[in-house]
């Protein structure tokens, strides 16, 4: 099972190949491959897509105290807790349900959303959720 932290298991239904570096775009690729094979341990802090991130910082990330916060209203939000495992299919099923609320709190002031709008599931969402 992938280990995800909570926003990683919203925002990672909209990866499109883009990253900080290839480095970041190849770990994100596995990421997702094994995640979608092999289902999902929620985990709290930093995760498997995490390891490579110019912003993780010993076993911290530079921006903890907002990240936190995106996590907790994430698990909040797909009825998960820290150590549950569920599946790829599972959470994707739930985004239908919050995105509308995730979206303008977190999508509309995101530093990737130009990434994400690109995404077929992203438009889709956008569509339907208002």
């Amino acid at each position: 099972m992938t280990n995800l932290r909570g926003h990683h298991l919203v925002c990672l239904h909209f990866f499109c190949g883009e990253g900080y570096d290839s480095t970041f775009v190849e770990n994100l690729k596995k990421v997702v491959a094994r995640a979608e094979k092999e289902g999902v341990t929620v985990c709290s802090g930093a995760d498997e897509v995490c390891s490579p991130c110019p912003y993780l910082i010993g076993e911290r990330c530079r921006d903890e105290a907002e990240i936190g916060k995106m996590d907790a209203s994430a698990l909040e939000l797909l009825h998960l807790v820290p150590g549950q495992e569920v599946s790829w299919n599972a959470l994707r099923g739930k985004l239908h349900e919050l995105f509308g609320e995730w979206h303008d709190a977190y999508c509309i002031d995101c530093g990737w959303q130009d990434a994400c709008t690109r995404d077929p599931l992203y438009r889709e969402l956008q569509l339907t959720a208002r």
